[in-house]
């Protein structure tokens, strides 16, 4: 796996979003990367090593597309959505409006089933 230290912008809530740094790695417009929660405990000592999840984001919107198993599985669905011109949108309301949408959304879909997405 050969994720880095990067600081990235994720959505915390439906209007709100962090800056976040974390072990990471850019598929653009994608990204994979730890989880804020496992990121945070492990900072605080709550834990002591990451579990091999990881999740796919966004980086235009920040927001999250799958938490994935592995990075192999989070890296085979990030390849599967890099080159959708639909994810160069950089707003939800943009993404959503856009003629691919159901598309995509189906596309997404079938990756995460595809590569045992968590969510």
């Amino acid at each position: 796996m050969s994720l880095t230290i990067q600081t990235i912008l994720v959505a915390t809530g439906e209007s709100t979003k962090q800056l976040f740094t974390t072990p990471c790695e850019f598929f653009y417009p994608l990204a994979i990367h730890r989880s804020i929660d496992e990121t945070k405990e492990k900072e605080r000592g709550e834990r002591s090593r990451f579990s091999k999840k990881v999740v796919v984001t966004h980086l235009l919107t920040g927001g999250q597309l799958a938490l994935c198993r592995s990075y192999e599985d989070a890296r085979g669905f990030a390849e599967g959505l890099q080159h959708e011109d639909i994810f160069l949108m950089p707003t939800v309301p943009l993404l959503t409006a856009h003629p691919d949408w159901d598309r995509v959304a189906v596309l997404v879909r079938e990756l995460k089933s595809a590569y045992h997405a968590i969510t």
